[in-house]
């Protein structure tokens, strides 16, 4: 990618791929410091030895989630998005040359050659105890001055090698501050790439419990002022339903206390509508209404089956609504159901991903217009996918992502047995 013209001006559209520099580095270092999170809450389970004490932790960690869910649009209303650029610049100095091996000292050399305290009347006495104290003091000289050298030279190259990393860096923040100026000004100039990428940035910095993975891939429509946002939500299998732990003596197991069938989803209609209408008021906040006027929103979740094609999702949640009507709407004084009716939003009957709504594509598709406004009780075809998907998530196949969210899981989930035990 091109850094900047000749005239510093920052260049145009063109030069911005799907992700640029910025998007990929926030989103990395958002990852790296989730992972940290989840490592400590892992290391302090791994503490516990007894499994009471464990049972304890357990349901504080769960009313902790489940808590978190429940306040997600509150909590994020109350902290606010703003199209802050400042803060996607890296000023951060590198840190000064501090050379950590200490300077030889006389004294300590003298110490280890076994040179003599002087003494005058030894001396003055024995002139042979005078030459052998002469002899070593010598001795300890020419070692510490070949030490001193030896320290100079290490020194030198150490502050070398530091200059070299130190320009290294400088002037990777260079590079990355020029892609962070070119971000902004294609985004000022209403580039879909820009606006794209600005999107997928603060769209990941909404807070989401940690155990949860959200993924966002916005498509802009500049002819529309639209920004079409394809989400991933969390699988409804993959969610925990326990609310509580208990340590069973008998089998000495601990074992989950969970959520009824009903009152499970009850609690994931409420997660994916909170979802939702962040979303939505995130991006009508951070891009402007001269760019942004409308904002389409479709909820996917995996169909494991229909198979591994990209008609392998079902859209279990969508809806679209217009800047003017969303923030005429208070959203802590309505339930998320309500205002999800307010926006005449389509839900599914099944969250599983056996059932699918239509999801919305744009304003100038005129021929799903009566689509859209069905109720999703009259799909007659469960089976058949959605015919087409903005953008087909491409911030989901992202291989970088993947990994990490692999690795977490990996490295982090308790082992539990299929009855829903932990040991």
């Amino acid at each position: 990618m091109k850094k900047e013209s000749s005239n510093k001006i920052p260049v145009a559209a063109e030069s911005i791929t799907d992700e640029t520099l910025p998007e990929t580095h926030i989103l990395t270092q958002a990852e790296l410091a989730r992972r940290e999170r989840l490592a400590k809450i892992q290391q302090e389970r791994d503490g516990f030895v007894g499994l009471n004490e464990l049972a304890d932790f357990e349901t504080k960690q769960s009313e902790m989630f489940i808590k978190e869910c429940k306040n997600i649009l509150r909590d994020n209303l109350a902290a606010g998005v703003r199209t802050d650029w400042a803060s996607l610049y890296n000023d951060k100095p590198y840190p000064p040359f501090v050379y950590k091996n200490p300077a030889p000292r006389y004294n300590l050399i003298a110490r280890e050659k076994g040179v003599p305290k002087k003494s005058f009347f030894s001396e003055l006495l024995f002139p042979a105890i005078k030459k052998a104290r002469l002899e070593k003091e010598n001795n300890a000289k020419t070692a510490y001055d070949l030490k001193s050298k030896q320290h100079e030279e290490e020194k030198e190259a150490g502050r070398a090698a530091y200059e070299k990393e130190r320009d290294a860096y400088v002037a990777g923040q260079s590079a990355y501050n020029s892609e962070v100026e070119t971000l902004q000004f294609n985004f000022g100039k209403g580039h879909p790439a820009a606006i794209e990428s600005f999107a997928r940035i603060v769209l990941h910095s909404i807070k989401i419990p940690d155990s949860i993975n959200v993924y966002f891939d916005p498509v802009y429509l500049p002819g529309e002022k639209q920004l079409v946002i394809d989400c991933l939500l969390p699988a409804y299998y993959d969610l925990p339903r326990a609310v509580s732990y208990q340590y069973n003596k008998d089998n000495r197991a601990i074992v989950p206390i969970v959520m009824g069938d009903q009152e499970y989803n009850t609690f994931y209609l409420d997660l994916i509508q909170q979802i939702t209408l962040i979303a939505i008021n995130t991006v009508f906040n951070a891009i402007p209404a001269r760019l942004l006027q409308w904002v389409g929103f479709n909820g996917w979740v995996e169909n494991d089956k229909i198979g591994d094609t990209l008609e392998s999702k079902a859209c279990i949640i969508t809806c679209r609504t217009a800047r003017d009507d969303f923030t005429a709407l208070d959203l802590l004084e309505l339930s998320p159901t309500d205002l999800l009716q307010e926006l005449e939003g389509l839900t599914a009957k099944s969250f599983t991903g056996t059932d699918t709504v239509q999801p919305f594509v744009s304003t100038a598709d005129s021929s799903d217009a009566d689509e859209n406004k069905q109720a999703s009780d009259v799909l007659k075809d469960k089976s058949k996918p959605p015919r087409y998907r903005p953008g087909e998530l491409r911030q989901v196949t992202t291989q970088l992502m993947e990994e990490m969210v692999d690795q977490i899981e990996k490295s982090l989930l308790t082992d539990r047995d299929k009855d829903g035990m932990i040991h």
